[in-house]
């Protein structure tokens, strides 16, 4: 009689998995619009995304402004940093009243004089602060006017980098490899600390009484993940010596930030064939997440692609809420084609629910509102619990939907199970998903990958309100047998609300090794 071995899964928390044959508990080969943070043992589905470009005319109309580095005022009220006709500067906003229901203002007097730069846009003394032109820092003063050239910096502006707050309760903002100072009174001093000249400056953090300044190389507008990277350590007050400069290693960091004290980079190491890099990388490159808290930076995450991203980017513009860090990301993994359904294309998010868990990877939101000819999303930002995205070639913005609504798939990708040996051939007897009480609207669809296959097979679709459990003996829509395998995967996909609190399949041995 063939023996017979059931697989139990019922914890969720370990994230998307350094390798997909991984089999350490909790972890998946791929996670995708489930909150894996607040129940390890429940795959709880984001809400979908609804449009929010109502500009007080038309309900697209907010498209012409291109909204990018959305951030929620110390005032309650939302605010983006948008462009006129002629491709200045324009401050929009939303209400605090009317954040999740009423249309954008699109303020008079907050427009510039001299063309866009993006990549820096902070509140800081009562007003917002970027840069314009080719050298001019300005501000908006909330509810006033734009100061064009509160100063204007010594150097033609080919990069910028998002500003931060030092512990010394100035205002910092980042430009090529040079560091600006705002004081509280509105001086402003440029180059205030020496960088090297090789390279640009990608992203800031605060490490305690330390500004944490990230760098990877080249100067250009044009720039390729290259080199190693570095992250200084500056105490505020030197002028050309760092307390510190740690070696980050290959690949353009792209994102620095502060989670529970430690510093954590993204890296791109390799991803985008337009840097002319992919050759580094045999068939794609990766995304790495480093974390530091002194001595030598230590990998904690490398999500690697399976192929080159030839659609998608990872974007400057960064969240760090409830010490997570999120940001946007494009990696194409455990799949055979170059689609944009394979790209997994969304805010990832790297952190833990608290002290006793680990650090994990997920990929947390996604927008199924991205124009699939045009895949790609431009800026992101958060208030509250509601993320606003500005996505495709027309500048759509989209937010978090403020109704219970679970239109878009969340999406489960199991490891690949061999019992052990993927020398033995084995049948898939059946297969069972648990879920919390199936809302009206929810929906269960099981699938399963075997072997060489390259796409996923449907077991079942199960929809029956209030269920707590769906098994399965073979394909329910056909009736054939299920398949026997080496290897197995297990996709679940859920809509309409439903949360999955586990899943179990028995499988028996058909033949077994002779030695």
């Amino acid at each position: 009689m063939a023996k017979t071995f059931e697989q139990k899964i019922n914890r969720f928390d370990g994230g998307i998995s350094d390798s997909s044959r991984d089999p350490a508990v909790g972890g998946a080969a791929m996670v995708k619009h489930f909150d894996i943070f607040s129940d390890p043992r429940k795959l709880t589905p984001h809400r979908s995304t609804e449009n929010d470009m109502h500009d007080g005319t038309t309900s697209t109309g907010m498209k012409t402004y291109d909204v990018r580095h959305f951030t929620l005022g110390s005032n309650g009220n939302l605010y983006g940093l948008g462009k006129n006709a002629s491709g200045y500067p324009k401050v929009v906003s939303k209400t605090a009243a009317n954040l999740l229901t009423g249309n954008w203002t699109l303020n008079a007097t907050a427009e510039g004089n001299a063309a866009r730069i993006l990549g820096c846009f902070i509140e800081w003394q009562s007003a917002f602060w970027f840069f314009q032109g080719t050298n001019q820092l300005a501000k908006w003063t909330i509810g006033s006017t734009v100061t064009n050239s509160v100063a204007t910096v010594g150097s033609t502006i080919t990069t910028v980098a998002h500003g931060i707050v030092g512990s010394d309760n100035n205002l910092y903002l980042f430009y090529n490899n040079k560091v600006v100072r705002v004081s509280p009174a509105g001086a402003v001093t440029d180059d205030v600390f020496a960088l090297p000249s090789d390279m640009r400056i990608v992203s800031a953090a605060r490490y305690g009484t330390y500004i944490a300044i990230g760098l990877a190389y080249g100067t250009g507008a044009t720039q390729s993940p290259s080199g190693r990277s570095l992250v200084i350590l500056w105490d505020m007050s030197s002028t050309t010596v760092p307390s510190d400069v740690v070696d980050w290693g290959e690949g353009e960091l792209v994102i620095l930030g502060n989670v529970e004290g430690r510093l954590v980079g993204i890296t791109n190491k390799y991803l985008e064939t337009a840097a002319g890099q992919s050759s580094l990388a045999v068939g794609g490159g990766s995304m790495v997440v480093k974390m530091w808290a002194g001595g030598i930076p230590q990998v904690v995450k490398e999500v690697v692609a399976n192929q080159s991203v030839t659609q998608g980017r990872m974007l400057r513009d960064v969240v760090i809420k409830g010490n997570r860090l999120y940001w946007i990301a494009s990696v194409p993994m455990n799949q055979s084609t170059s689609t944009e359904s394979t790209y997994h294309l969304g805010i990832w998010v790297f952190g833990r629910k608290n002290v006793n868990s680990n650090f994990t990877i997920a990929l947390d939101t996604i927008d199924e509102n991205v124009d699939s000819s045009n895949f790609y999303i431009n800026s992101f930002g958060s208030a509250g619990n509601y993320f606003f995205i500005n996505h495709s070639a027309d500048f759509s913005i989209t937010r978090t939907n403020d109704a219970a609504t679970y239109s878009f798939s969340s999406i489960y990708e199991s490891q690949i199970f061999n019992g052990g040996d993927s020398s033995v051939l084995k049948k898939l007897i059946g297969i069972t998903v648990n879920t919390a009480p199936l809302p009206t609207a929810g929906q269960i669809v099981a699938k399963y990958r075997k072997d060489e296959d390259s796409s996923y097979t449907t077991i079942f679709t199960h929809t029956t309100d209030n269920s707590l459990a769906h098994s399965s003996v073979n394909i329910e829509s056909t009736g054939a047998t299920l398949p026997t395998f080496r290897e197995l995967q297990i996709r679940i996909e859920s809509s309409g609300g439903a949360e999955v609190v586990g899943f179990s399949f028995k499988y028996e041995e058909v033949e077994t090794r002779m030695y």
